[in-house]
C-alpha cells in the first residue's frame, strides 16, 4: 500500500515522540547530567555534556535534550557559549540515523516514495565522517572556548524510572526494523501503536514535546506545492542552498524543498546537517532554545563554528572520504 511521503513522515514522528517522551520521563538524561554538573569546572562539565548529547541526541532526542540544556546552562557563568556548543552537539549528533532528526526522517521517507528509502547500514556510511569528524571538533572547541570557572553548586537527588527505559527500548526494536526496511509502515504503525497503547501512561504523554508535530506538519504544505513540479540542480548548487538557505530559512524547511531537486542524497544530508547549525533560525531545535530566552545566543561564535564545520564538509564531499 502506498502512501504520500508526508503521512508517513508525520505518523513516524508521533511514534518517535512516544519513545522520546518516555526517556525523558525516566529522567535518565537529567541523572547524568547532574553527576556531570556535579563538582566540576565549566571546561570538562562542557565536554562531558556535549559527548553525552551527541550519543544520545540519534535516538531522536534533540528536543529532550534542548529542554535539559536549558536547565543545565543556569549552572554556568558563560552561559551563551556553553549554550551553543551543547545546542550545536545536539542537532550534529543526531545526524548519523535515518531517524536522529526531523530532517533525516523526512528525506529517508521521501527517497522511498513513503517508506525508508535509504538503508540503515548506507545512512549511516555516508554520515559517519562528518560524525565523527564532528565530535572531535566540538571537544577542541569546548576545551579551548571554556573557562575554569567552577559549576555552581546544586545538590538535587535524581532517581532514574527503569520501566520506561524498557518500553522506549523496545519501541527502538521496532523503529530500527521499519528505518531498515523490514517492515512495512502499516505494520510498523500497528505494532507501535499497540504497544504504545497498553503501556504508555498519561504522565509520559504530559511529558512529549508535542509542539514538534507544529514544524513536522508543513511537511505537507511543500510536498503538495511542489510535487508536480520540476526543477533540477547541480549537486554543488544544492549544497550551497542548502547551507545557507538553512541559516535564514531552517533546515527543516530545506529538507522538505530540496529532495524534488534531484540533489544526490550526499549533497543533500550535509548541507541540511551543517546548514542547520548556522544560526538561530536553523533548526527548530535552535528556534526553541532561542524562544526560551534564558540565554543570548552568540551570533558571532555559532557562525564561527559553522564555518568550520562548512570547510570540513567540503573536504569530505570534495575528496570522497573512505566511503565511496
Amino acid at each position: 500500500m502506498n502512501i504520500h511521503p508526508p503521512f508517513a513522515y508525520f505518523l513516524s514522528i508521533v511514534i518517535l515522540l512516544f519513545t522520546a517522551g518516555s526517556i525523558k520521563r525516566s529522567r535518565i538524561i537529567d541523572f547524568f547530567g547532574e553527576k556531570i554538573l556535579d563538582n566540576t569546572n565549566e571546561k570538562f562539565a562542557t565536554i562531558l555534556l556535549v559527548i553525552l548529547s551527541y550519543v544520545l541526541s540519534p535516538l531522536f532526542l534533540s528536543f529532550v535534550l534542548i529542554t535539559s540544556i536549558d536547565k543545565w546552562l543556569l549552572r554556568f557563568k558563560d552561559k551563551s557559549r556553553a549554550g551553543i556548543l551543547l545546542l550545536t552537539s545536539s542537532i550534529l549528533g543526531s545526524i548519523i540515523l535515518p531517524f536522529g532528526n526531523m530532517r533525516n526522517i523526512y528525506i529517508t521517507i521521501f527517497y522511498g516514495k513513503g517508506n525508508p528509502g535509504i538503508n540503515l547500514s548506507e545512512f549511516v556510511r555516508i554520515m559517519f565522517p562528518l560524525w565523527i569528524l564532528g565530535l572531535i571538533i566540538l571537544i577542541i572547541y569546548s576545551y579551548f572556548s571554556m573557562g575554569n570557572e567552577k559549576i555552581k553548586e546544586k545538590k538535587t537527588k535524581i532517581n532514574w524510572r527503569w520501566k520506561e527505559l524498557i518500553y522506549s527500548g523496545i519501541l527502538f526494536i521496532f523503529i530500527i526494523v521499519y528505518f531498515s526496511g523490514k517492515m512495512s509502515l502499516l505494520g510498523f504503525l500497528f505494532i507501535t501503536g499497540a504497544f504504545s497503547f497498553a503501556f504508555i501512561g498519561m504522565e509520559t504523554l504530559k511529558q512529549t514535546d508535542w509542539w514538534v508535530l507544529i514544524p513536522a506538519a508543513l511537511a505537507f504544505v511543500f510536498y503538495y506545492l511542489l510535487k508536480d513540479l520540476s526543477f533540477i540542480l547541480n549537486k554543488w548548487v544544492g549544497f550551497i542552498i542548502g547551507c545557507i538557505g538553512s541559516i535564514f530559512a531552517s533546515s527543516n524547511i530545506m529538507s522538505y524543498v530540496l529532495p524534488f531537486s534531484g540533489i544526490q542524497i550526499k549533497f543533500l544530508l550535509y548541507s541540511i546537517s551543517i546548514g542547520g547549525i548556522g544560526g538561530i533560525f536553523g533548526t527548530a531545535e535552535s528556534i526553541y532554545l532561542w524562544r526560551k530566552g534564558r540565554t543570548e545566543l552568540n551570533w558571532k561564535f555559532m557562525l564561527q563554528i559553522f564555518g568550520i564545520y562548512f570547510l570540513v564538509v567540503l573536504i569530505i564531499l570534495v575528496l570522497g572520504g573512505f566511503y565511496e
